[in-house]
């Protein structure tokens, strides 16, 4: 072989090694992990929860109840109970039954927060030119308790704080009690039942 087509020859072979590394994103299905066995219980009840000082006039106890007892019932196949309290939960659960229970808090307050369009773009030092806005930040704290409703004992206890600003300072407790339960029914799910996350995974190709 010329030495002109053997360089040739080797060129060819050794493109693929030397193209550049692409990643893609992709999204899988993970199997969700719950610590109660499988088949250990047919039943669900979901109790009002209990709620310190309602927060501009508006009780989340039992909106939170019956929105979670809601979610808990699209996703598992046995009966799901409301029930206004723990007494009564255990009382009509029966010894195959799960009671989740617990408290619930809502506050707001008003913060000054960067003004991210308005930021300089020389440099750091300038920092004291940067606009402030005010944003609203409401605070969700849940104390959930999972409970054997055959003798009462707890099963499994979480707390799950979420939060989320708004610069609308006038954005109604409806509003942000919305989205942040959304958020605690996405962690506790999985918790419960062992339901499938959706997690992204980026993988490397050639």
């Amino acid at each position: 072989m010329r030495p002109a087509a053997f360089a040739l020859a080797l060129a060819l072979a050794a493109g693929p090694a030397c193209r550049s590394a692409q990643s893609v994103e992709v999204r899988i299905d993970m199997p969700g992990v719950s610590p109660f066995p499988a088949g250990s219980y047919d039943t669900v009840a979901v109790t009002d929860f209990r709620e310190e000082e309602p927060v501009q006039g508006f009780a989340v106890g039992r909106p939170l109840r019956d929105y979670l007892a809601e979610e808990i019932d699209r996703a598992f196949d046995g009966p799901v109970k409301r029930a206004g309290s723990v007494a009564e939960a255990l009382a009509a659960g029966g010894k195959r039954c799960l009671v989740v229970t617990g408290s619930v808090r809502m506050a707001t307050e008003v913060r000054k927060a960067l003004d991210n369009k308005r930021a300089p773009v020389e440099g750091p030092f300038k920092s004291a030119q940067r606009g402030l806005l005010e944003v609203r930040r409401w605070t969700m704290t849940t104390d959930i308790s999972i409970l054997d409703a055959a003798d009462g004992a707890t099963l499994l206890r979480r707390e799950y704080r979420e939060e989320r600003d708004y610069t609308d300072l006038e954005k109604p407790a409806e509003f942000a009690f919305s989205e942040l339960s959304a958020r605690v029914r996405a962690r506790l799910l999985p918790l419960l039942l062992g339901t499938t996350t959706i997690e992204r995974r980026t993988l490397i190709v050639r």
